[in-house]
């Protein structure tokens, strides 16, 4: 079984773009099997064409109803990556999301959850930026701290940036 790897466009900034490249990929008889790079592409299986399409929804804590309901409405899990999950189905199912405002809803959520870890992130930036600056440390120690530091800046302001832009155009 072959595999192929992608790089992703980003679930919090291009959503539609990664369901429509899984949907196309499927009809390549690639089917959409994890996560790749770091977490930062997908992983794809040979297998079957298929005629499907995706959607994705975000929940931190699903329980069995909660997958039996998306199962019962035609649709079957895929892939849950941190608390998104993804579906397929054939085409002409019921959307997962009946309205925007349950979109917006989700948004919303996703949006407060990355502010506050956002926050954290650049409160511990800060503090270790203050510390460097009262410390006669080595340079490279210095660079590497920082480097560290800021990482955590990159993987939550960045979500939070795209998830508040996707959030605001519903509005």
């Amino acid at each position: 079984m072959r595999k192929t790897t992608t790089m992703s466009a980003g679930l919090a900034f291009e959503p539609t773009r990664e369901l429509a490249r899984f949907a196309e990929m499927a009809a390549q008889g690639k089917h959409l099997a994890g996560t790749a790079n770091l977490g930062h592409g997908w992983r794809f299986v040979d297998g079957e064409p298929e005629d499907v399409v995706f959607d994705l929804v975000h929940e931190s804590d699903p329980d069995a109803d909660y997958l039996e309901y998306f199962r019962a409405a035609g649709w079957t899990h895929v892939l849950t990556t941190a608390d998104v999950h993804i579906f397929k189905a054939t085409p002409g199912t019921p959307p997962v999301h009946t309205g925007e405002q349950t979109r917006r809803e989700e948004l919303l959520g996703e949006r407060n959850r990355f502010a506050t870890w956002s926050l954290a992130a650049l409160l511990v930036f800060v503090a270790v930026g203050f510390a460097i600056s009262r410390t006669d440390w080595n340079p490279w120690l210095e660079m590497a701290l920082l480097f560290a530091a800021f990482v955590p800046v990159v993987y939550t302001v960045m979500p939070l940036m795209g998830y508040w832009y996707r959030s605001r155009k519903l509005a």
